[in-house]
């Protein structure tokens, strides 16, 4: 397993409040909606009965990628004299803005060897993340495309994943792969690289386990199922199916400290204050219910001394802040380790998982989806798939029928009329 790939931060410079109001308002423009809130997908945990969906449905899958979830927007700004430069935008799961440092290019398909011509109207989804490379000490940031929501100012959610990742290919990596072997230095000035996830049929599963997963340059905890022909869905996407490994199943609550202990100060004021450098009695976990309150989960957080120590040293707020957990063979919740032992604090997303979210990862904990169930599955996949393929393969051949006999009888019907 490489080193911790998470990226500390976002590269750019974080967007004032009123730029950030008139980019959210471009973006839910550019996608046709009402609202301004983050447009990015999410998918549900992988429970037993998606094997079957597996099969009645065709899925792509992809290694879950361990980074930052971003999307990157890509638009445009007026120089003083006039002319027009491109403006490259991360967008974060709290729906921050941040604007890339200069040194990406993303040439047009109608002629990927002009500099001065670039795409825009275009927001990509993907991943941050740090690549480790043999003999290279110092990783490599990567931000890895799976999905578009726009390209060249058309609006595409409403297309089905194969067509989307197919413009994608066409308007996207087609120009730019021109534009980079005409240009093999471009990517020593880029703030980071852009490189599209590769795709996979879930009936290769026991190659993605034995091959694809272990040779990796960064971190990964499972894997992501997406259905061929469903349209982008914003928010939660029940076609969006997220396997992780048992070990691997975690939670992310809003942590509450409890009551701290009291001491007698023995300053002269009646009356004791709060012990701040003990422990607290609890660990409260917050769930997001409906209409955004916060309520208990059943379990609070199970903290030992060392770890208060380790939480103490940080010298950072804890209360309030997004934690992400597991649960131990004992039953207890216990936070996700970073590799020098402190909390995977989820700074970068604004709530805590709702309940449904939790409810799923419960259930995925009871009765756990485990890698041997996957590829024990893998040749009723490859049946059911062809199966389907083959069902739309004689559906386009009517199809390109009708539309013939439809033509010819137009033909005739206009050479009778002449």
């Amino acid at each position: 397993m490489p080193p911790h790939s998470v990226p500390p931060g976002i590269p750019g410079s974080k967007m004032p409040r009123d730029v950030e109001r008139d980019l959210r308002g471009a973006v839910a423009g550019l996608l046709e909606r009402d609202t301004d809130h983050f447009p990015g997908a999410q998918p549900i945990s992988f429970a037993r009965e998606h094997i079957h969906e597996l099969q009645r449905s065709e899925y792509f899958m992809c290694e879950k990628t361990d980074g930052i979830r971003c999307l990157l927007y890509l638009t445009y700004s007026h120089n003083e004299d006039g002319s027009f430069r491109p403006d490259h935008f991360l967008i974060d799961r709290k729906n921050n803005f941040y604007l890339v440092p200069p040194g990406l290019h993303f040439p047009h398909i109608s002629n990927p060897h002009d500099e001065n011509i670039f795409t825009f109207g275009t927001l990509l989804d993907g991943e941050l993340v740090h690549d480790f490379l043999p003999n290279n000490p110092r990783p490599r940031l990567i931000f890895y495309i799976f999905d578009c929501l726009a390209v060249g100012d058309e609006n595409v959610t409403k297309k089905p994943l194969d067509k989307r990742l197919g413009k994608l290919h066409e308007n996207i990596f087609k120009p730019l792969n021109i534009w980079r072997q005409q240009n093999p230095k471009m990517q020593e000035r880029e703030p980071f690289r852009v490189k599209l996830k590769e795709v996979h049929s879930p009936y290769h599963i026991s190659d993605m386990f034995r091959h694809v997963l272990p040779s990796l340059p960064h971190g990964n905890d499972g894997l992501i199922f997406t259905c061929k022909s469903t349209p982008y869905k914003f928010g939660t996407d029940k076609h969006i199916l997220k396997w992780k490994p048992p070990q691997e199943n975690t939670i992310d609550f809003k942590l509450r400290l409890g009551e701290f202990p009291t001491f007698d100060p023995q300053d002269g004021e009646e009356g004791e204050i709060p012990d701040f450098d003990a422990m607290p009695d609890r660990f409260i976990l917050l769930v997001q219910h409906n209409n955004n309150q916060y309520k208990p989960f059943q379990h609070d957080l199970y903290i030992e001394e060392a770890d208060w120590e380790i939480l103490k040293a940080l010298g950072q707020p804890l209360d309030g802040r997004i934690i992400e957990c597991y649960r131990d063979p004992s039953g207890r919740w216990r936070y996700k380790r970073e590799d020098d032992g402190t909390p995977r604090w989820r700074d970068d997303k604004k709530d805590a998982n709702h309940i449904s979210t939790v409810n799923g990862v419960l259930e995925s904990i009871e009765d756990p989806v485990t890698e041997e169930d996957l590829i024990a599955a893998e040749g009723r996949i490859k049946e059911a798939v062809h199966a389907l393929r083959a069902r739309d393969r004689r559906r386009r051949e009517v199809e390109v029928r009708g539309d013939a006999e439809q033509e010819a009888k137009k033909r005739k019907l206009s050479n009778g009329i002449d």
